[in-house]
């Protein structure tokens, strides 16, 4: 069953806060892609894990090493070991001898555990991408849901200053019949208590505004008091069958790709503590000049070195046992995930379906609260209504306005977050 969001893409004009500068979603958006704090630590994380990468690449190469000493002796050393037959010349000696040079050192054999380490890296490298990837989803998410709620909660300030105004007018026509005997005064005190509650609530809402605008500045690293939401373009999206939604979650969903390479990771560590019980093998070349005596003479050697561990009262054993765990712990962890992906995809899916029916029930409920509403203006004005029923009818339509313009929004915000679980770049 396919799920479509059946609105009119064009929004109702919204007056702009005198002074104020227009915010709009896509420059919203853009702040916060290039100031997000969480995105740059995400991004400069992502590089980090780049250099280990390279690091992890270059440790095959070997390593070159200077040399160099200082050493006084209590007395005179020869700068070369006397070999037989000893004969003139005689070695060059002295009793403070400096030496100066460097060495070559290349592994040969590791066990696989260079390779092994540079795979790691390189999935740890890939890791980072995905995090980076999924928190700039989550930022761009986020951005997306705020200005939504912005633009719900202005247009439901708007609502309610229209109610505190139309209470206002009531009240000086209210009084005016009190003067003149036509209304009671109790039916004035009425509207001045209902006048009091929708002012508490505007400012309540002006209030919620400010907190919204403070979440922003989080997101977008702008300082957004003095900005005004500017109204967006939403447009009809038509979504797929749930199943395919869910597919295309598994395939794309970041949190997926990491599972499985930490999955991969875990089985490069297990494979590696296997390769503990081989030789390390590793080749060596080293050149330097001793110094003293008033002359230098060169010195060199190369060779082959091994080491291989006979005993190691179980640690390595132990290490292989803990590894393997960490090994299926990695695979339940890649099952779980993958259960919360669609359980994500059909949550998202179900509340888009629900924000859609709520959306239709509250078009109906507006139309019905401002029939009401006329109806009972009119009663009252003819003297055969109660001003309870027409304060009652006046504050129902002024929610149900609420309402529906939250349920409006909220649709877009649902669909929004139903292309965000499915994996889709936001």
């Amino acid at each position: 069953m396919k799920v479509k969001v059946i609105l009119a893409a064009t929004l109702c004009a919204l007056a702009v806060v005198p002074g104020a500068r227009a915010l709009t979603l896509d420059g919203a958006l853009d702040a916060a892609l290039k100031n997000n704090p969480a995105l740059n630590m995400a991004r400069e994380a992502a590089a980090s894990q780049q250099y280990k990468k390279y690091g992890a690449r270059v440790s095959r190469l070997g390593e070159v090493t200077v040399i160099g000493s200082l050493t006084r002796y209590n007395l005179e050393r020869t700068l070369t070991p006397m070999v037989p037959p000893i004969k003139p010349p005689y070695p060059l000696a002295d009793d403070t001898i400096t030496n100066v040079g460097g060495s070559y050192t290349l592994p040969i054999f590791t066990g696989f555990k260079l390779s092994k380490n540079i795979s790691i890296a390189s999935l740890g490298y890939e890791i980072a991408m995905a995090q980076s990837s999924l928190t700039q989803r989550q930022v761009g998410f986020n951005v997306y849901s705020l200005f939504l709620k912005g633009l719900a909660l202005k247009e439901q300030l708007q609502a309610k200053t229209e109610q505190e105004k139309a209470l206002s007018e009531l009240h000086k026509n209210i009084e005016l019949g009190v003067k003149v005997g036509r209304y009671a005064p109790i039916d004035l005190k009425k509207v001045d208590y209902q006048y009091e509650m929708v002012k508490a609530q505007r400012q309540g809402l002006e209030n919620n505004i400010t907190a919204l605008k403070a979440g922003l500045d989080q997101l977008t690293g702008m300082e957004t008091d003095d900005w005004d939401f500017e109204p967006a373009e939403l447009k009809e999206t038509a979504y797929p069958p749930l199943e395919d939604l869910v597919k295309a979650a598994l395939l794309d969903r970041e949190e997926m790709a990491m599972s499985i390479k930490k999955k991969e990771i875990a089985a490069a560590n297990y494979s590696k503590s296997k390769y503990a019980y081989l030789p390390d093998i590793s080749a060596n070349y080293t050149y330097f000049r001793s110094i003293g005596g008033g002359g230098s003479v060169p010195l060199w050697n190369y060779g082959v070195a091994a080491q291989f561990p006979v005993f190691d009262f179980g640690k390595r054993a132990f290490d292989m046992v803990s590894q393997k765990q960490e090994y299926k712990s990695a695979k339940e962890a890649e099952t779980a995930q993958q259960l919360a992906v669609r359980r994500e995809v059909v949550e998202a899916y179900t509340s888009l379906k629900t924000q859609l029916a709520l959306h239709e029930a509250a078009g109906k409920a507006l139309d019905y609260a401002k029939d009401t509403k006329d109806v009972e203006n009119v009663k009252y004005q003819q003297s055969v209504g109660s001003m309870y029923d027409l304060l009652l009818s006046l504050a129902q339509y002024y929610d149900a306005l609420a309402q529906e313009r939250g349920a409006y929004y909220g649709i877009f915000t649902a669909g929004k977050y139903l292309e965000f679980s499915a994996g889709e770049k936001i």
